[in-house]
């Protein structure tokens, strides 16, 4: 049989953990999804994940090609164990776009409320519906925890994990106000604000635009740059001099922020610099980061190319490895330097080489170094 493959010229795939890879469906049944993948063995969809998928399923077909992740090489039957959440997620971020561009209504249920709105969930995807855009605003926000609400797609961003509902748009009136406000903002501008909602991809701030910390120095500069603080009693500006703007998990912290509701709390006094407007939402794009010295500048300037550095491995994705270096600095090994038998751990200690140092991305790219010939040299 080897003889027979290596005269066909016949490869089977090297497989890997977190590899993304094309398959043909072979066959579906309500409890598992054959896939091949040109392995030595089909492939299945793991079972813990058919409940979550059922409509997505629901439009596939025998024969099908579809992309899947490698969860594990191989199982304890000989099959490569796979995910279609990468599939699933790409549908569903495509079908809240579509509804998005056509206007579409959509039922999605409350889960959580807070002062700014309701976080709702829609085919297992969390969105915002501020308390602004609610047809009629209940006394207590928490009445509506697990009711199904009828809303409209506003914002569609997957890159950011933002999702935004709406029941209702602005009349002409609020869009002039808006706009009349937004006019006075200026990019790079330094406001004053209160939290007015927490969201897994960020938080959402009201500031208050007629306020004297945004101007600039005397001399045209912008003054000494505001420390974000905090204060469990807000100050209150007039409801007419008010926006509200949103700052990205990833424009919270210099350093990465997994859950924004471990730093801020609902009324707690923030100031921002605004980074971006958008005419069409009325909103302000806002960044907290901007304010504060980045540390990646300091502590890569301790690093040079070519120099070996031992890290450990704090995250494993499908595109390469992030290693934490010496001041906590993060470097990224790309999967395309990782030899394909090789099946880095959390935690594991590894020596690499730095191939580049980009500051403006953040970003030190590395390769490990290899301190034996492969055994085909030998």
């Amino acid at each position: 049989m080897e003889e027979l493959l290596a005269s066909s010229g016949y490869q089977i795939p090297s497989i890997r953990r977190g590899q993304e890879v094309s398959g043909k469906i072979v066959s579906i049944s309500h409890s598992e999804i054959l896939v091949d993948i040109g392995a030595k063995s089909e492939g299945i969809v793991a079972s813990r994940e058919m409940s979550s998928i059922r409509d997505i399923i629901s439009g596939l077909s025998v024969g099908d090609t579809i992309d899947v992740t490698v969860i594990y090489p191989e199982n304890d039957a000989g099959q490569v164990v796979l995910s279609m959440r990468k599939l699933s997620q790409d549908v569903r971020w495509q079908d809240l776009e579509d509804k998005k561009n056509s206007d579409e209504e959509i039922g999605v249920v409350a889960l959580e409320v807070n002062r700014g709105g309701v976080i709702c969930d829609y085919t297992g995807l969390r969105g915002f519906l501020p308390a602004s855009l609610l047809t009629k605003i209940p006394s207590n926000l928490a009445d509506l925890i697990g009711k199904s609400l009828t809303a409209r797609v506003i914002e569609v961003d997957r890159q950011g994990n933002r999702l935004i509902f709406s029941q209702k748009q602005p009349d002409t009136k609020d869009l002039k106000a808006i706009g009349k406000l937004l006019a006075k903002v200026k990019i790079g501008q330094k406001l004053a604000g209160v939290v007015s909602a927490i969201l897994p991809f960020g938080i959402f701030v009201e500031v208050n635009v007629n306020g004297k910390e945004g101007q600039e120095g005397k001399d045209g500069s912008e003054g000494e740059k505001l420390k974000p603080s905090k204060s469990s009693q807000p100050s209150q500006p007039s409801k007419s001099s008010k926006l509200e703007g949103l700052v990205h998990i990833s424009e919270i912290s210099w350093e990465k922020v997994e859950d924004p509701s471990r730093l801020f709390k609902v009324g707690d006094r923030v100031e921002v610099m605004v980074i971006a407007k958008e005419e069409a939402t009325g909103r302000l794009n806002l960044s907290i980061k901007q304010l504060a010295h980045d540390p990646f500048l300091e502590a890569s300037a301790a690093f040079s190319k070519d120099e070996e550095v031992t890290g450990s491995v704090a995250r494993v994705t499908p595109y390469g490895v992030f290693m934490t270096l010496k001041n906590g600095v993060e470097g990224f090994v790309p999967i395309s330097k990782i030899s394909p038998n090789e099946n880095y751990q959390i935690g594991q200690k590894i020596t690499c080489t730095i191939e580049s140092i980009d500051s403006k991305a953040r970003r030190i790219s590395l390769s490990p170094l290899v301190r034996e010939k492969p055994i085909l040299y030998r």
